[in-house]
């Protein structure tokens, strides 16, 4: 028998150790609710963070999030190269086998908003189909490397010996290789880059001459106006639905050596982007951005803004304002302009010319370049090329945010033009998981090969959101470019309707294709 006494201290033993018992796993699931809801809070900062999905995109999403896990954690799991953020020079063959590459590819992404005119058409299509007209003509530079021009006959003493396009084509062993030797001179693919390009200053001489390869070939009239036209064929058919372009807008000539002035070349731009859009409705548009040179001298920039100014007021719609493009590294800083930069600003009335600056494009930090940023937010600008910089500069980026300024990243050409190598190391990834105003473009796609505006939606998604980010950080990416876009509210409305269309239809598409077995309702 059991003392009364020695019970109840027994009886007091299980009630202490079932308290401490209850008490401990009370502390264990507090603890760890505490822990979902800060991830999840977290997590839902980010671009794309607070969208609801409906349950079929949910199960899109999942099919997306399958395929990102699956490259991920081979990776992370078998200690192997991770691929897709490895320089797009080596990984472009990997990406472009991968599903994800391909739904990508079937998604409606938007608009493009930072383009330049001279770089965003394919090299197959400038081979194959702007070489193989009549008055072209090539020679080789010291450099090895092609240039083209288009004349009616060349000139006779030159530093560079002139030959018809035609005639070497067909005096080739192989037009199929000849014409591949044409591209491969022109692309600055390279199978080992950080030998061919060791690093930013090495890149940009490189990619400086590519311009003057192809200016001479680009830019007279009847092949600029086909060229422009790919341009917006290729963008359409890479499932985006609206571009923004960057150009001179002054240069296209004849043959008889006449050279238009901008509003010749913001005509033709305006021209076609309506024929193309009447020949297919289910395409927004266009719009360009009058650009001059960082190397050029004040009073040329001076002309030019007052040029843009003209042309501003007088296509309100379609010409939407001013940038700088260039290295920033190697040329002026925009403080070097200020004048010519605040000479709207000085007008009765002022005028307000909306200016998209190149800025921070840069690795330096306390210099010139970076201080570029300083002065865009000052001058207003509508939105930043790039900002690569802005990270460093906490006060600069709260005044972004606070004044809604959308920064235009290009992930592909950061990486090309030596700012980063792994992009999962990329300064704007921070600001993409604090939803900091960001649109994804493709910059200078054509000259490394890359599509439109996919890869640089690929690199974006597997390389600068977590693992855990799925279908609702490329939406809101593409909902991005349509608000932050140069549109009218009213232009905004219209292409909105139209992407919600193609992405249902989307949604739709990818079910049937993958999960043919899940039945719409």
């Amino acid at each position: 028998m059991i003392c009364p006494r020695h019970l109840r201290v027994f009886i007091s033993v299980v009630i202490c150790i079932l308290i401490s018992t209850t008490s401990g796993r009370s502390i264990y699931n507090d603890y760890m609710q505490q822990r979902k809801q800060l991830i999840q809070d977290d997590s839902k900062l980010r671009i794309g963070g607070k969208l609801v999905l409906r349950s079929d995109e949910k199960l899109v999403s999942d099919f997306f999030m399958k395929e990102k896990t699956k490259i991920i954690e081979s990776s992370r799991q078998n200690l192997t190269l991770y691929m897709p953020a490895v320089s797009f020079f080596l990984s472009k063959p990997q990406i472009d086998n991968s599903t994800l590459l391909k739904l990508i590819q079937r998604m409606p992404k938007g608009g493009a908003l930072h383009l330049h005119d001279m770089s965003v058409t394919s090299l197959d299509w400038l081979i194959k189909n702007a070489t193989y007209r009549d008055n072209v003509y090539m020679c080789v530079g010291d450099d090895s490397l092609i240039n083209f021009h288009v004349f009616k006959s060349p000139p006779k003493h030159s530093d560079c010996v002139w030959h018809s396009v035609k005639d070497e084509r067909a005096k080739a062993a192989s037009v199929d290789d000849f014409d591949l030797m044409l591209k491969r001179n022109l692309s600055l693919l390279a199978t080992d880059p950080l030998t061919t390009y060791p690093d930013n200053a090495h890149i940009w001489i490189r990619f400086a001459r590519y311009f003057l390869q192809v200016y001479n070939l680009i830019f007279y009239a009847p092949i600029f106006k086909d060229y422009y036209w790919r341009t917006l064929e290729e963008f359409r058919a890479d499932n985006v639905q609206y571009i923004e372009l960057r150009g001179a807008m002054s240069g296209v000539f004849d043959l008889d050596h006449t050279v238009h002035n901008e509003e010749f070349g913001v005509q033709l731009y305006q021209n076609v982007t309506t024929e193309f859009v009447q020949a297919y409705p289910d395409f927004v548009g266009a719009k360009v951005i009058m650009s001059g040179s960082r190397n050029s001298k004040a009073v040329k920039i001076l002309d030019q803004v007052k040029t843009a100014m003209y042309l501003n007021q007088k296509y309100p719609d379609f010409m939407m304002g001013y940038d700088l493009v260039g290295n920033e590294a190697a040329y002026n800083p925009l403080l070097f302009y200020i004048n010519e930069l605040l000479y709207p600003a000085t007008q009765s009335p002022p005028y307000k010319l909306p200016y998209f600056f190149h800025a921070g494009e840069t690795n330096w930090e306390g210099t010139d370049i970076d201080d570029n940023l300083a002065d865009a937010i000052l001058l207003n600008a509508t939105r930043i090329g790039h900002g690569y910089a802005l990270n460093k500069h906490p006060k600069l980026a709260q005044l972004v945010r606070a004044k809604n300024i959308p920064v235009e990243v290009n992930p592909i050409s950061n990486q090309v033009l030596h700012l980063v190598s792994d992009q999962r190391n990329h300064p704007m990834a921070s600001l993409m998981a604090d939803n900091f105003p960001i649109v994804i473009s493709s910059d200078d796609c054509a000259t490394w090969e890359a599509l439109p505006l996919s890869h640089d939606f690929y690199v974006a998604f597997m390389d600068m959101s977590g693992e855990d980010a799925d279908l609702t950080f490329l939406k809101q990416l593409a909902i991005n470019s349509i608000r932050y876009s140069a549109m009218s509210h009213s232009e905004k409305h219209k292409a909105m309707k139209l992407w919600e269309t193609k992405w249902d239809m989307f949604i739709k598409g990818v079910i049937e294709e993958y999960m043919p077995s899940y039945h719409l309702k």
